[in-house]
């Protein structure tokens, strides 16, 4: 029996060994199980993961599946492979609540299964626990450290020495980024080979990138949001990430099924023609992410490194390719993102809450936002109580805002549809005019915005890891409407040219050692 290296086993490694019978889908689950029992609130304290499913049900499932196997053959590639999935989905049938990080929504019921969990499950996928977020998708409060909630504290990634730092700004290099940090930490953690998330703008992307992992948001509308927790519907979209293309390939062909996306990994930079932007131009603000200029300095030594090396592959690259920006976009007659957002949640939300059976009868956003208010030691802590982190929390901010929100529905589908189009064209107009087929830049900057701003599909790449603390660093790539196979065949030939891109957390393939977060 192949003995099983869960930081850096994929999917497929997992699917050999079961289809071989020298594993049991049974085996998989104590497994994970174990390392979730390890490494999230013992060990490391990743806090990844809010909830398991129940064990014993879990266990049933496994059997089941296995039996199945035996005498039936396979479902497909996620036949009994252990999945996470963000805390933002209805699981009703898995006995897990669906928290979205707050209080508010502990013990509440919902109607039926996220239409995206039932999907999973149809394809013998064993989702066995649910990822900690940014509470609310990060549409609590202003300036909230990334990755921390209510109810799940904050997440920490695997990747960087000493943990989350007290005067962290929000997005910071210590912090695991996006309200995906759970999900794309426990994957990079060994909690689970594959993971599905959402994101409206950078929430997956972004914390697949500080995990090293391979991600991808599809283009906006691909999949039903059903029984999902809404930010604003016209940007919001769903995806999932992996430590391999090949996982993910597989996971977007369960999630969708009748595209192949499994067919566009060619591992080639055959007629691949890669637009990237200037670097320097796609930096983040101080506010978000802290300068480093020992940082700034090795992602550009990097990257520069990389595009010579896929270049000797045979690729193509435009180097210093336009991207519009968000300043752009607004010098255009464009409106902000948030505002839209802003717009939108306080209804969106509304629905959302009202469907389910919650012993807090927590029904609107006013409901929550009282709520909140009312209970401020356990969602608005100023400091460490609950979260073991010495970070303020306590504000609800963007919550109230959103309940404030006075744009008229007629001035919204205005500005939406300006705001869109011209984004659209000009994105469109880049890659047309330089002939390529993608355009790719820092991961750290607002790329996944302005590909949310169009409704457009994003990815993540992994490239390297800083020198000053070990975090994870990586490249978007946009690609126009419905083209994901496109960003698939790059993120191929980027895997194939960069095997050892993704690392397991060093820390993790050390352990066992006398480490936590305070005295590390």
């Amino acid at each position: 029996m192949n003995d099983i290296n869960i930081l850096t086993a994929s999917a497929a490694d997992l699917q050999k060994l079961l289809v071989a019978g020298e594993y049991s889908s049974t085996d998989l689950v104590k497994l994970y199980l174990e390392q979730i029992e390890a490494h999230n609130t013992n060990g490391l304290k990743l806090n990844a993961v809010i909830t398991t499913a129940p064990r014993a049900e879990l266990l049933h499932l496994a059997e089941q599946l296995d039996v199945e196997r035996a005498e039936k053959g396979l479902r497909g590639p996620l036949h009994g492979i252990p999945v996470l999935v963000k805390d933002v989905f209805w699981t009703p049938s898995l006995n897990m609540d669906t928290t979205c990080g707050s209080f508010a929504l502990r013990g509440a019921k919902a109607p039926r299964n996220a239409e995206v969990i039932d999907i999973l499950l149809a394809a013998g996928a064993v989702i066995i626990g649910k990822g900690n977020m940014s509470e609310w998708g990060g549409n609590k409060g202003s300036l909230i450290t990334a990755g921390w909630s209510a109810l799940g504290g904050q997440t920490q990634s695997p990747y960087v020495r000493g943990g989350v730092l007290p005067n962290a700004t929000f997005l910071g290099h210590s912090t695991p980024c996006g309200s995906t940090s759970g999900p794309a930490v426990g994957v990079a953690a060994g909690f689970a080979p594959l993971m599905v998330g959402t994101e409206t703008d950078g929430s997956l992307v972004q914390p697949s990138t500080r995990a090293a992992l391979y991600g991808l948001k599809l283009t906006v509308g691909t999949i039903s949001t059903y029984g999902v927790q809404p930010l604003s519907k016209p940007f919001d979209s769903i995806g999932g990430a992996a430590k391999t293309t090949e996982d993910l390939a597989n996971l977007l062909d369960t999630l969708v099924p009748g595209r192949d996306f499994k067919s566009s990994l060619t591992k080639s930079w055959k007629n691949i023609k890669v637009g990237l932007v200037d670097p320097m131009l796609w930096q983040p603000a101080d506010f978000v992410v802290e300068p480093n200029d020992g940082f700034l300095q090795q992602t550009l030594k990097e990257i520069n490194q990389a595009v010579e090396m896929v270049e000797e592959q045979g690729a193509q690259v435009v180097k210093n390719a336009h991207l519009i920006s968000l300043a752009e976009i607004l010098e255009q007659g464009g409106t902000n993102i948030d505002d839209f957002i802003g717009h939108d949640f306080q209804s969106e939300i509304s629905e959302f809450l009202s469907a389910l059976d919650n012993p807090h009868r927590v029904k609107s956003l006013k409901d929550l936002v009282d709520f909140n208010a009312k209970n401020p030691a356990l969602e608005l802590p100023p400091g460490s109580t609950i979260s073991n982190f010495d970070k303020d929390h306590s504000n609800q901010d963007v919550l109230i805002a959103s309940l404030d929100n006075n744009m008229t529905d007629e001035h919204y589908e205005v500005s939406l549809k300006k705001t869109r189009d011209l984004t659209r064209a000009a994105i469109k107009k880049s890659i047309n005019e330089n002939g390529i087929n993608v355009i790719m830049g820092p991961a750290d900057a607002r790329i996944a915005t302005v590909a949310s701003i169009a409704g457009y599909p994003v990815a993540t790449i992994p490239l390297g890891y800083a020198d000053f603390n070990g975090r994870a660093f990586g490249l978007n790539i946009i690609g126009l409407d419905q083209e994901e196979d496109r960003i698939l065949e790059v993120m191929s030939a980027w895997e194939e040219t960069f095997p050892n891109a993704h690392q397991p957390p060093p820390m993790l393939v050390d352990w066992p050692k006398e480490a936590t977060w305070s005295n590390m």
